[in-house]
């Protein structure tokens, strides 16, 4: 365990926990982390000690699941993830804001209310993509462009995104990960973006999953590797892979 000397520990190892303990370890600081994964992290150097999911913490002591021995640290960071509470939005437009707001139709129209849109609520996603499509849809629900069923449809529609993944907490319903593209897709083609759009996110989706696939193997490298767009091929590829010109 940590001998508690200018010692940190991380809560959580999704992507923003491990690079945080990562940072720290190759700064000079001794950093361990905990996580409820049933397998240890791959890629993380041996010296960082993995945990399981803490259970109690008495001063600057933190007891494991499983261990009855506490561990000393300086500092706890929760890398937890977080719920989204947007309490501005009136009771009246009918939308729960508690953890994640919803019901929510395609993850970002108010069924009952469609001129109502709350944007980039998803969770493993990139941001900036997906907050340009859902404007683009949006813009032509607006507009006229693209006409939407009835409300019972949407509602219907939206509730069945609260139970995508069954047995997990509700703030990871709206969890898309891969299942991003899909979405975009299906955006683009509703609003009737060109065909070279939808060929751009079939190369974004192999980028998102190699990156991925790079983490995982090996968390402590993946940011050092550069891709470049291969426009003959309509694909990414790490510079070094690229075909010669």
């Amino acid at each position: 365990g940590s001998s508690g000397i200018n010692a940190e520990y991380g809560v959580g190892a999704r992507a923003s926990g491990v690079d945080i303990i990562l940072d720290l370890c190759e700064n000079g600081v001794r950093a361990d982390i905990s996580h409820r994964k049933p397998e240890p992290c791959q890629g993380l150097p041996e010296e960082i000690i993995q945990f399981s999911e803490p259970v109690l913490f008495e001063g600057n002591e933190v007891y494991f699941e499983g261990d009855s021995q506490g561990y000393k640290f300086d500092t706890t960071i929760f890398a937890t993830g977080y719920g989204t509470n947007l309490d501005f939005i009136h009771s009246e437009c009918l939308i729960d804001t508690e953890v994640l707001p919803r019901p929510l139709y395609k993850f970002f129209i108010n069924p009952r209310f469609p001129s109502l849109a709350i944007l980039n609520q998803c969770y493993l996603a990139a941001p900036f993509i997906l907050s340009e499509y859902q404007a683009l849809y949006f813009r032509d629900i607006i507009t006229g462009r693209v006409k939407l069923k009835s409300q019972k449809h949407l509602l219907n529609e939206a509730q069945k995104l609260l139970r995508r993944h069954p047995g997990q907490h509700l703030k990871y319903q709206y969890s898309l990960s891969l299942d991003q593209f899909g979405l975009y897709r299906e955006l683009a083609e509703e609003c009737g973006l060109p065909l070279q759009y939808q060929n751009n996110m079939n190369a974004l989706y192999g980028l998102y999953d190699a990156v991925v696939n790079e983490r995982d193997s090996d968390p402590s490298t993946y940011r050092n590797k550069k891709w470049e767009f291969d426009r003959e091929n309509i694909r990414y590829h790490p510079t070094d892979d690229m075909p010669q010109k």
